[in-house]
């Protein structure tokens, strides 16, 4: 019976959005739900955590499919009938718990923190495919390892990705002391059928952002008319909202600035501190990298930024707070100003950056601001688009090259295909009608 005294309260707030879900990227792998509760099992466990690499997470996985700790929900736990299987000797056993242990006693990773999440990653791919199947794990047989890339092809993954997947079991079975599973003969007959016939190697590429298309974007950011979407707010909160949305343009204006003359990968982009950004008397700057993908030990390069870029980093920096880092997230009433408490164990205070997937977002609204929307806006469009410029204004690969940061052409070429291909063409049709005329 409704009590017309005391009617129901109405929610606060804006009414949400109705989304629809966007459809899986790839089709679901068989082996996804065996996947879901290895990983769930990994974050569980004390001894096995992303930042290990995949000899850690095998031995701590077998040891929790056979006995599972205390403290694993039951809901979590193996489905009755699967375990991950290895016959594995002593000897075998020896190689990699050596191995383990020499490098943690020396301190010594081997591989970048990314590669190895992605080492961790694939490795998990194929512990799900094992379980799924009954395969075993260590020693790899190449049998089993043809059906789990047949199994990957099937699902529509890329050769980059079946590569790496390749890549990860070989490298851990090196590190058991197990033969290669794609070493045999049967298994190069195999791989060089299968990349004739079934897998290509094209991929997608960002959208370039040239200096046309980031003039016009940090021109709108600087108009400070522009009317910048804002959150719904408290009254007493809306200065701080308005506050917060400048000093985000002010940001986003720097930020594109300087990804576009420095050519950065979106990870170098969110590292860049104050203190290696020299100003030059006529305006002018330099920023000096450090370590990069391509510069593992961290010998460093200078890199070249433009008056108007310095002006609006100098802009940034009076309104950005401490920080050392260049780039972070804006908050309102300044919360941004102050470090927040690590998540590990340690209780240090640390100043976050912008995630890498925060640097295409930003590229996306600002390309939004001047009527561009393009669904392959990434953190590395700037560095396509500065590519592209430098080709197309007549600028060789090497010049490419070191603007980037490459070791080789592969990647100009990649990015530049378009103008290289245009500039191929017209030297050739050029030379053919100047032959014609002679």
């Amino acid at each position: 019976m409704n009590d017309s005294s005391n009617p129901p309260k109405r929610p606060r707030g804006r009414p949400r959005k109705l989304v629809e879900p966007k459809a899986p990227r790839y089709p679901a792998l068989a082996f996804s739900e065996e996947r879901r509760l290895l990983d769930q099992l990994r974050k569980q466990s004390a001894a096995s955590h992303p930042g290990h690499d995949a000899t850690v997470t095998v031995s701590d996985l077998a040891t929790l499919a056979e006995q599972p700790k205390p403290g694993v929900p039951a809901s979590i736990a193996m489905p009755t009938g699967r375990r991950l299987r290895f016959e594995l000797d002593d000897s075998q056993r020896a190689v990699a718990a050596g191995y383990v242990a020499e490098r943690a006693e020396l301190g010594i990773t081997g591989l970048a923190p990314n590669s190895r999440r992605g080492l961790a990653s694939d490795w998990l791919n194929w512990l799900a495919f094992c379980m799924h199947t009954g395969a075993t794990v260590l020693p790899t047989e190449f049998i089993d390892l043809k059906r789990f890339i047949d199994m990957l092809v099937a699902g529509e993954r890329k050769k980059a990705t079946i590569e790496h997947h390749v890549w990860a079991i070989t490298e851990v079975n090196r590190r058991y002391g197990c033969p290669d599973p794609m070493a045999s003969e049967l298994a190069r007959d195999y791989w060089r059928d299968l990349l004739r016939d079934r897998l290509h190697g094209e991929q997608k590429q960002a959208t370039g952002l040239g200096l046309d298309q980031v003039e016009q974007m940090v021109a709108m950011l600087r108009d400070p008319d522009l009317d910048l979407p804002a959150r719904h707010a408290k009254p007493e909160d809306q200065a701080a909202v308005v506050e917060a949305q400048r000093r985000r343009a002010l940001r986003d204006a720097a930020l594109i600035n300087a990804a576009y003359d420095l050519a950065m990968r979106s990870a170098e982009l969110v590292a860049i501190r104050w203190d290696r950004i020299f100003r030059d008397p006529d305006g002018s700057g330099a920023y000096r990298v450090g370590k990069s993908k391509t510069d593992q030990l961290g010998q460093g390069q200078l890199r070249y930024l433009r008056p108007e870029t310095m002006a609006d980093l100098e802009a940034w920096q009076a309104v950005a707070g401490p920080s050392p880092f260049a780039f972070h997230r804006v908050l309102e009433h300044n919360a941004d100003h102050q470090p927040i408490q690590s998540s590990d164990a340690t209780e240090r205070l640390i100043w976050p950056t912008l995630t890498t997937r925060e640097i295409g977002v930003i590229y996306k609204r600002a390309a939004r601001l001047i009527g561009i929307e393009s669904p392959t806006f990434s953190g590395h469009s700037t560095r396509v688009g500065a590519t592209q410029d430098l080709i197309e204004s007549g600028g060789t690969t090497e010049e490419a090259q070191q603007m980037g940061g490459w070791r080789d052409g592969r990647m100009v070429a990649r990015y530049a295909e378009r103008p290289l291909a245009k500039r191929a063409g017209q030297g050739r049709f050029g030379k053919l009608a100047k032959h014609r005329n002679s």
